[in-house]
């Protein structure tokens, strides 16, 4: 995009102010500071401690048991009683400790990628924080801007009051017009703080000792053309929950097998003679369950499939309609910059120095200022929307994935 001689000195003076503060972030050390102080680590790690955990306790056989039983007991002088007891364990048939096991994966899986999607969305909103400081702190100078030119014609037109060349009204109004952009000064220097603020919610730290890089806000360049839908990161979740429901899956299969106990332990009589007794029990299984149990992990991994079609379909659509923001945007930032400030620009030195010679009026002198300012506030007001509409087309194409640790 090119960048008029006025432009680029603009954009020199946005640099110089904000690199005077104590902490100036790039947009990417912005993004990495709040990933880094954010408590979704901390979150995603309890997370899958617990996960961790169930794993563990999945990759563990059936706990045996201990049954005694007192039999035969009588009226005094009955000596038939007996005392039984066992140890009981419960075989697991089927393959289900390993299935269990490869669902607790599972969750782990659809733990982590969801916890790169979480760092993903707080890139995206750091980043537009930082476009709307970047935007604030243009519009600022835009505004000390206004006041230097109001200062300046004040003075001017003050002049020729003085010398009887201008009524008294026009020295009036042009003290008034000053006034209102040292008003809008006040506001722009408000909304500047008022954005670092926001922003220092999410890097940490002072607000009033944190700045931003502007130097790029004035370049609008052109996006590459992309054919993806889904990014690596938001993919992955998808892949991980249809590992987990074929591991459900696998499960549910399991546990339609039964499972036998077996036990074994002595018998005491009443007379003192002492046995042994083991054996079996196999419970009978409840088919109608067991296969609706089956049918609906089943429709789990139906309903994986069908909503990955569902992200992909509107994924498309949303990079193209983000795409087309981010063209449009550009489009109407380098029309005003290359047709509409310049002719303002000479359109106000002209009729300043018109004025100057007495060809022209202060209203003439007035209505050129505004012009002017009215074309640099549509040009910064077009590059917010650009890098607005970036916001969106970068967290869809997934432009800090590498930033936030992801693949």
């Amino acid at each position: 995009m090119h960048v008029s001689t006025r432009a680029a000195l603009l954009a020199a003076t946005l640099v110089w102010a904000t690199s005077a503060s104590a902490q100036t972030y790039t947009l990417e050390e912005a993004v990495r500071t709040a990933v880094a102080n954010s408590p979704q680590g901390e979150a995603t790690a309890a997370r899958l401690d617990g996960l961790n955990a169930a794993r563990s306790a999945a990759d563990t056989n059936p706990a045996p048991t201990i049954d005694g039983t007192v039999e035969n007991i009588g009226t005094p002088g009955f000596s038939q009683w007996q005392i039984d007891g066992t140890y009981n364990q419960r075989l697991e048939r089927g393959g289900k400790r390993a299935a269990r096991v490869r669902l607790a994966q599972g969750d782990i899986a659809v733990a982590g990628a969801e916890a790169l999607v979480r760092r993903l969305d707080l890139a995206s909103e750091v980043q537009a924080l930082y476009v709307e400081a970047q935007a604030a702190a243009l519009s600022l100078e835009l505004a000390r801007s206004r006041v230097e030119i109001a200062e300046t014609l004040a003075n001017e037109v003050q002049r020729r009051v003085d010398e009887a060349r201008d009524p008294l009204f026009a020295g009036t109004r042009a003290r008034t017009q000053l006034a209102e952009a040292r008003v809008d000064l006040g506001l722009a220097e408000h909304a500047f703080e008022a954005a670092l603020a926001r922003l220092a919610l999410l890097t940490g730290g002072d607000p009033r000792s944190i700045g931003v890089v502007t130097s790029g806000f004035l370049e609008a360049e052109e996006i590459a053309i992309t054919t993806a839908d889904l990014t690596p990161v938001d993919l992955a979740v998808f892949q991980a929950r249809r590992e987990r429901a074929d591991a459900n899956y696998r499960l549910q299969e399991a546990n339609s097998r039964t499972d036998p106990t077996v036990f074994a332990g002595p018998r005491l009589f009443g007379n003192g003679d002492v046995a042994v007794i083991a054996g079996f029990s196999l419970p009978l299984p409840n088919r109608a369950l067991n296969r609706a149990n089956i049918d609906r992990a089943a429709a789990e991994q139906r309903q994986v499939e069908a909503d990955l079609a569902v992200e992909r379909f509107q994924r498309r659509r949303q990079i193209a309609l983000a795409a087309e923001r981010v063209e449009e945007a550009r489009h109407e930032a380098e029309a005003i910059q290359e047709q509409v400030v310049p002719g303002a620009e000479q359109t106000l030195r002209e009729v300043r120095a018109g004025y100057n010679r007495g060809g022209f009026t202060f209203l003439d002198v007035s209505v050129a200022q505004t012009a002017l300012h009215e074309a640099r506030v549509r040009f910064v007001d077009a590059l917010a929307e650009y890098h607005q509409a970036k916001v969106d087309y970068d967290r869809l194409t997934g432009r800090f994935i590498e930033l936030v640790g992801g693949y």
